[in-house]
């Protein structure tokens, strides 16, 4: 399995993420996205949680887990 990055992004602007709101995903990136955007969590009107592909730059700037528990609840975690 790859290492994902799942970050923050305006809608129609997925080539850009905020460095901010980043964290790697603890397992299928896809559907820990999908929850978070049915959630709305931490994104305003416009906005959205995008799945990108991992590159070594990302180390530099995103140093957090995300997880999803199995009721929904979401957890963050320093790396």
């Amino acid at each position: 399995m790859t290492k994902k990055l799942i970050a923050k992004t305006r809608t129609g602007k997925e080539f850009l993420y905020s460095r901010r709101n980043c964290f790697f995903a603890s397992a299928n990136a896809q559907k820990i996205a999908d929850a978070l955007n049915t959630q709305k969590y931490e994104i305003s009107d416009g906005e959205k949680w995008h799945v990108y592909d991992y590159d070594y730059s990302m180390n530099y700037f995103c140093f957090q887990r995300i997880y999803v528990s199995r009721n929904g609840s979401v957890r963050a975690a320093s790396i």
